[in-house]
């Protein structure tokens, strides 16, 4: 998801809303009567603080998921420069 004119308090407050709903909403629930839930790992990154390239965006927000999943999956976690240094 790309967030113009959003700071870091904001995309992760975005991501953070995501991540509940996704966790909150029963799949197949009405078509199967299923009721299966996921959840979801989500990194964020932002222009200029963490990078300077739509590219480095990308994989500074990539860097920051797969440490949520490398922490247990389900979280949020905004990549920091010194990360990427």
């Amino acid at each position: 998801v790309v967030l113009p004119d959003t700071g870091c308090e904001g995309a992760v407050a975005v991501a953070e809303r995501v991540r509940e709903r996704i966790a909150a909403y029963a799949f197949l629930k009405d078509s199967d009567g299923l009721d299966i839930r996921l959840t979801a790992s989500v990194g964020v990154a932002t222009l200029p603080d963490v990078a300077a390239s739509a590219e480095e965006l990308i994989k500074a927000a990539d860097t920051a998921m797969y440490r949520v999943k490398d922490r247990g999956k389900n979280g949020v976690l905004l990549a920091t420069e010194q990360e990427f240094m």
